[in-house]
């Protein structure tokens, strides 16, 4: 695996944090050292402590409160983190869309990812015309790998259910349903954005996340979510935490200092209720 280099690397831990200051329990999150982003360190004891025993509005604040600051690393220093490190699952330099999976080698950073437009660039499962902005932009927590045309494709659609496509991703007449991504128009005849099957939980535990941290008593603009909330509950259900996606969410504490608790704690989602 490409490791960033200590140029790279003291940058990014001189960033100065997002919002008013950290907890103590994410001022050095453990394992992490000063040359590199690899090590993945897991969720003190006590991280969720304030949560315990609440629901709805109650948890929804205290959630807020406990992940919500974070180091900023530049939208560049996410990506070279993301590609370079984050999503290089094997250690191999090969990292994949998640929308397709569609394997890209030889890859260092987000430049080398690209490859001149053949090759991956950065989703917002948070669309960045909707308020993934400043901070946002950089949040790993929604940040994935994706194919340039996908993402394209994707733009800035609602995710939903497909009741009648018109794109799939990738375009191969073998592929079964569920393996492959899709654009379309769901049962309300509204354009949607359907993830294979494998990636469905990741999108709604990264949309709560975001909502979470900067839609609730925030800015930004919930017209998707308004529409998708449900649909993201029941992939949620469908689509369960996996190994992967822990690795992903210990890896990007060590990077930025904060968490995705519907990872941590899937129940945190039927806990909250109604998330607006």
């Amino acid at each position: 695996m490409k490791r960033l280099n200590l140029a790279l690397t003291g940058l990014l831990m001189g960033t100065l944090l997002v919002g008013c200051g950290m907890p103590s329990a994410l001022t050095a999150p453990q394992g992490t050292n000063s040359s590199s982003f690899s090590v993945r360190a897991s969720a003190p004891a006590d991280y969720y402590r304030d949560a315990q025993g609440k629901t709805g509005m109650a948890l929804l604040s205290t959630l807020k409160s406990t992940v919500s600051k974070h180091k900023d690393l530049g939208y560049s220093g996410a990506r070279d983190v993301m590609f370079g490190d984050l999503d290089d699952d094997q250690d191999n330099n090969v990292v994949d869309c998640v929308y397709t999976g569609m394997e890209i080698k030889n890859v260092i950073d987000s430049s080398s990812a690209y490859k001149n437009g053949a090759g991956l660039n950065t989703e917002h499962t948070w669309p960045q015309s909707l308020g993934a902005t400043g901070a946002a932009k950089a949040d790993l927590h929604h940040l994935f790998p994706t194919d340039v045309e996908t993402n394209g494709a994707r733009s800035s659609h609602p995710f939903g259910d497909v009741a009648k496509s018109t794109h799939l991703f990738p375009e191969f007449a073998f592929m079964t349903s569920g393996n492959q991504s899709v654009l379309g128009v769901d049962a309300q005849g509204r354009t949607v954005f359907e993830p294979r099957d494998v990636h469905k939980g990741n999108v709604a535990r990264a949309i709560f996340y975001f909502y979470t941290v900067y839609g609730f008593q925030g800015n930004a603009d919930l017209s998707n979510f308004r529409m998708e909330q449900e649909v993201l509950k029941k992939w949620h259900t469908l689509d369960p935490v996996d190994a992967s996606e822990r690795k992903r969410n210990d890896g990007i504490y060590s990077a930025q200092g904060n968490r995705n608790p519907f990872i941590d704690n899937p129940a945190f989602i039927e806990a909250v209720g109604k998330f607006n």
